[in-house]
């Protein structure tokens, strides 16, 4: 009997560098394959972005021209509630990219990504410029972090919030992984502690360009202990879940510290959220939790456990109050989703408020059979 002829297959060829040295499958999408999205690497698709920028019989690039301009006439509303802070983000900050070109690319990044929410059908034209300003910008200023000094670390503050909101507002298609991280959690979360450690490097300046932004996020921070933030819808089912986790059995007193740390810390930023009636609920609001808790809780969900991916899972309550920005559009309920899935059936009782307060439907216990 003759030997089964083997089928033929066609064998990709046109896989990205890192994919291939890795030896693992990519999805070949353009302008940055899924694989290095995720991993935040320089994916070298990008070497050929598409469509040359448009430029003038004077050299000038109009793409750019385009971009700043969008950034100063609308992106910079986008950035901030508050009038102070959205003149900062308009002239300080692009005033800081003309000398500065890893901020001016980042500038230029951000504002790409905004125009590629608002007009779908160039998406894809507006997502290869903005990978190619944000990896730009990376190779420049990355390389400077780890001995950041006082003379740069402003920069690099300025830097590490621009690129968060870059990584908040990368364009997001539904079939696709969602979360950027290894363990299931976005990259942005994880930014937030390098924010920090600049802070903890340069100290809060009292004055200078960058004071006013610092000056906001001060006064927001001390309204999280005004008598009127001292209560909050959600203290009833913060401190039921305070209660669950102390009844689980845990050895390790630091780690019971940093549940309880966490936990008061997001009462005071729902009773400040829940107090604010005066001005509108802004992005510094919501993560002045992750900066608190940037040292401790954030490091456990590299491994996420229950206790620190429910803790999470409330916080994402938090974030729904920006929903409405083009660049959180979605996040909450995404990042619900993720907590929900890495949680035992137990766990998704602990986090049955938050399920219900960001408005995100679980599948049906026969589709979880």
């Amino acid at each position: 009997m003759p030997a089964a002829k083997r089928r033929s297959h066609q064998k990709s060829r046109l896989g990205c560098k890192n994919c291939k040295a890795r030896k693992i499958k990519c999805d070949e999408t353009r302008p940055a394959c899924l694989n290095c999205k995720r991993r935040l690497e320089q994916c070298d698709f990008v070497s050929n972005p598409g469509p040359e920028p448009v430029l003038s019989t004077s050299g000038l690039n109009m793409t750019d021209l385009e971009l700043l301009h969008n950034y100063t006439s609308m992106t910079y509303l986008t950035l901030s509630e508050n009038s102070m802070i959205r003149e900062f983000y308009r002239t300080t900050v692009v005033q800081v990219g003309v000398s500065c070109e890893y901020i001016m690319r980042t500038i230029l990044a951000v504002s790409s990504l905004h125009l590629a929410h608002y007009r779908p059908h160039m998406v894809d034209h507006y997502q290869s410029v903005a990978i190619v300003h944000h990896q730009a910008a990376s190779q420049a200023a990355i390389p400077l972090i780890p001995n950041a000094t006082a003379e740069n670390g402003q920069l690099l503050f300025l830097f590490s919030v621009l690129m968060t909101y870059y990584a908040l507002g990368w364009p997001r298609k539904s079939n696709e992984a969602l979360l950027l991280g290894d363990t299931g959690f976005p990259e942005w979360v994880y930014l937030l502690r390098g924010t920090k450690g600049f802070i903890d490097i340069v100290g809060v300046p009292s004055d200078g360009p960058f004071a006013p932004l610092f000056k906001y996020a001060i006064s927001r921070f001390m309204l999280r202990d005004a008598p009127e933030a001292s209560d909050s819808t959600a203290h009833l089912p913060l401190t039921e879940l305070e209660s669950l986790i102390s009844q689980r059995s845990c050895d390790n007193d630091a780690l019971r510290h940093i549940y309880t740390t966490s936990i008061t810390e997001l009462k005071k930023s729902f009773g400040q959220a829940q107090a604010n009636t005066t001005s509108s609920y802004d992005m510094i609001d919501a993560f002045i939790w992750v900066y608190m808790v940037a040292e401790d809780l954030l490091p456990l969900l590299r491994i996420p456990t229950r206790e620190p991916v429910a803790i999470f899972a409330f916080f994402c309550v938090l974030l729904r109050k920006l929903d409405g920005h083009w660049w959180m559009h979605g996040w909450p309920q995404q990042l619900i989703a993720r907590a929900y899935d890495l949680l035992d059936e137990e766990g998704r009782l602990w986090i049955d408020w938050a399920v219900k307060e960001v408005g995100w439907i679980p599948p049906s216990v026969i589709d979880r059979m």
